[in-house]
């Protein structure tokens, strides 16, 4: 059963959806309640269901396991009210930034004592996944696990009408993109048609191979230095990401399985589809797909994962 939710916390004003086989039961009435919920996340404009309704999906799936579990839009994003910047990029950046961790901790708290529940597991698409992470720097004892799709490792470029794109250093992720457009020109007879024929936008080649030999010399020249990380790297995350693996909060990690992406994380610093038991952290790689998470029986096997993990370190316990 699914209940809209209106809560006023803290000055901000949150609307999200409960999934609850029990919502009939008013929370006064579970005062001794054991049972553990989810909450989850999404980012940006991303509807509250996510894409393809994945978030919906799980909610569902969660619930009819017996995990009360709550899809909530953060202050300017969905249904909830909020001022949010003009240009998107911006937008995308104050969230990686941590802008909607203070919401995000008062919004923890008042489900866990109006629900009556002895805790949350925290989970976010993408950026949504970077808000979710900033839920362990509250140090709370009721966030007790985290489920993260997707999550992005670089911060956005803010955005400016006067910037020229040409003198900013590639990111990891666009670098990769145009290797990728680079092998797929030079393989295309069509493009090697147009360039005897003098019909190529040379200016582009040049500002293109200009790129990639740019980004490939910065990277060497970061070689040897104490950091290693890309520029753009977010290292608030990163903060927080190493002290969930320090407080050994059980993570799931849920990416896309292709060669790209496996080498957009480990350019971060991580390893893909590497567990450790130790710090209880599960990285698990969905092949077949896109960032979507949706295509290739994606939302079919992102669903199960979901599943197993939460049965296996938060189990049900039987009354």
């Amino acid at each position: 059963m699914r209940q809209v939710l209106k809560l006023d916390l803290d000055g901000y004003l949150l609307f999200g959806t409960l999934h609850d086989r029990d919502s009939s039961l008013l929370p006064h009435h579970r005062q001794n309640s054991q049972r553990i919920g989810v909450l989850l996340l999404s980012f940006g404009q991303q509807p509250r269901s996510w894409v393809g309704d994945l978030g919906s999906s799980i909610a569902d799936r969660l619930d009819a396991l017996g995990y009360p579990t709550f899809r909530f839009d953060m202050p300017g994003l969905g249904d909830s009210p909020g001022d949010i910047p003009v240009y998107l990029e911006e937008l995308w950046r104050d969230i990686l930034g941590g802008a909607h961790e203070r919401p995000l901790h008062a919004l923890c708290e008042d489900l866990t004592r109006r629900f009556s529940l002895k805790g949350l597991v925290v989970g976010g698409f993408c950026g949504g996944a970077v808000t979710a992470l900033y839920s362990v720097n509250a140090l709370s004892p009721q966030m007790l696990g985290l489920v993260l799709f997707e999550p992005e490792m670089a911060l956005v470029r803010t955005y400016s009408p006067a910037a020229t794109t040409s003198s900013a250093p590639l990111t990891v992720e666009a670098f990769q993109e145009r290797v990728d457009l680079l092998w797929r020109r030079i393989s295309s007879a069509r493009s090697w048609r147009r360039l005897i024929n003098a019909k190529a936008d040379f200016k582009y080649w040049v500002k293109l191979w200009h790129e990639l030999f740019y980004f490939s010399a910065s990277k060497f020249a970061r070689i040897g230095q104490r950091t290693k990380l890309p520029p753009e790297t977010n290292h608030r995350m990163l903060n927080s990401w190493q002290l969930a693996r320090r407080l050994c909060i059980p993570t799931l990690v849920l990416t896309v399985g292709s060669q790209n992406r496996s080498k957009y994380y480990r350019a971060y610093g991580l390893q893909p589809g590497i567990s450790d038991m130790k710090s209880k952290l599960r990285w698990v790689e969905i092949p077949n797909t896109t960032h979507a998470m949706l295509t290739g029986g994606a939302k079919e096997a992102v669903g199960k994962q979901f599943e197993s993990w939460i049965s296996e370190n938060f189990p049900i316990e039987s009354s």
